[in-house]
């Protein structure tokens, strides 16, 4: 029987090239998916610009262990990518405060930058942040400039200082007294928290018997405290930066032997400067978005966690740290680890919702400033502890779109 081979069949020239361009599409596949996965899962550079000198280093310190509690918590990894932080102390400085803003952005590459808490130096921050188009999550800063500013990447994770000034000066005059003196430290969000306390509390008829402005270099409280005993105000709103300045002057305010109320900006009196301020602290009244008493569980796996890595209850500045590090991985979640777009964060970022330490947290579309609640707090003695009790609540404060409301 004859053998018939079977004929191979005929491959053309048009089939050699199609075959060749479906390689060569799969081969690039093969090659761009692991290249774009891999840029996504590459570490999260975060630059933290913060106060870690000089007489306000305290706040920026219990910001810092804010931000690593919550690191801790999970891993130091955001959506599958591990995070990495470089730390920069800006002295208080809005000089030095730009300078490392710039050196974050040219020489270390970071992705994004976290701060600062001086005012003073966010104001200095501003231009360049625009003009660059750098991502910024403000996490202390409270003046009210940036909440009227429209800059697309740039979003504050802490507070204003109208969201805290207005509800006190409210409280203070349905509660205490129609009239009032305010002394404040003499520098941008000093002179910003000045107004938003004296604004609402003359509109519902109270009086401001005198405004004074110390420098932050002061240390010595006895002239203006003088001062304060010969007008013989019934209350007295006081703004310091917090840390050293906040207890100098509960301290030697108790020594002076006046009679007003005492109330005062959150950080004032609160978890950390009441040991310190001892005694002297008690019935001492401020408003704030944030106090270790609060009851729900998130802050008390905080305290919980703040405790046992520091030794110490948190304050209103570890939650500043704590809730930044929250707002950038609940965002990094949504956009699945991609930080490379920076419209894409932000509007993912703008969409946040979280329950924090603080509360329930989300923004104002708009300003790019949290809505929240905020606290009228008083200084209280339970079960042989200072503590910052809640006395009454306001939710869901927030900010004005603008200067005039």
């Amino acid at each position: 029987m004859a053998k018939f081979e079977q004929k191979k069949p005929r491959i053309t020239r048009r089939e050699i090239l199609k075959a060749g361009a479906a390689t060569s599409v799969a081969l690039a596949s093969a090659v761009s998916a692991p290249a774009i996965l891999a840029a996504s899962r590459a570490p999260l550079k975060i630059g933290v610009l913060n106060t870690f000198s000089g007489p306000a280093a305290s706040t920026g310190d219990w910001n810092w262990s804010g931000i690593n509690v919550y690191l801790d918590e999970v891993r130091s990894t955001f959506a599958g990518r591990k995070v990495e932080l470089v730390k920069e102390d800006d002295q208080f400085n809005p000089q030095i405060g730009l300078e490392k803003v710039r050196k974050f952005v040219q020489n270390d590459g970071v992705d994004l930058i976290v701060g600062p808490q001086g005012s003073n130096v966010a104001l200095a921050v501003l231009n360049y942040v625009k003009q660059n188009k750098i991502f910024l999550v403000i996490s202390g800063a409270g003046t009210d400039a940036i909440t009227w500013e429209r800059v697309p990447y740039m979003f504050r994770s802490s507070l204003a200082a109208w969201q805290l000034c207005h509800p006190l000066a409210e409280w203070i005059y349905d509660n205490l007294a129609t009239e009032m003196l305010v002394i404040s430290e003499d520098y941008a969000a000093g002179h910003d928290i000045a107004a938003e306390v004296t604004t609402p509390f003359i509109a519902k008829g109270g009086k401001i018997i005198k405004e004074m402005y110390v420098p932050t270099t002061v240390t010595d409280y006895s002239p203006y405290l003088t001062d304060i005993r010969s007008l013989n105000p019934p209350v007295v709103y006081n703004f310091s930066t917090g840390g050293a300045h906040a207890i100098r002057f509960v301290q030697q305010w108790a020594q002076s032997g006046i009679k007003a109320r005492l109330a005062g900006f959150a950080g004032f009196v609160d978890a950390t400067t009441i040991e310190q301020q001892g005694r002297a602290a008690l019935g001492v009244l401020s408003s704030t978005i944030y106090t270790e008493t609060l009851d729900n569980p998130v802050n008390q796996k905080f305290v919980a966690a703040y405790r046992e890595k520091t030794k110490e209850y948190p304050n209103l500045f570890s939650d500043y740290g704590y809730v930044s590090m929250q707002l950038i991985d609940a965002t990094l979640s949504a956009t699945d680890g991609d930080a490379s777009n920076k419209d894409k964060f932000a509007e993912a970022m703008a969409k946040a919702q979280f329950d924090a330490p603080r509360g329930p947290f989300r923004f104002d579309p708009v300003t790019h400033n949290p809505i929240q609640n905020v606290y009228i707090c008083e200084e209280e003695e339970k079960d042989g502890r200072l503590v910052t009790a809640i006395i009454d609540t306001r939710k869901d404060v927030k900010a004005p779109p603008t200067k005039n409301g």
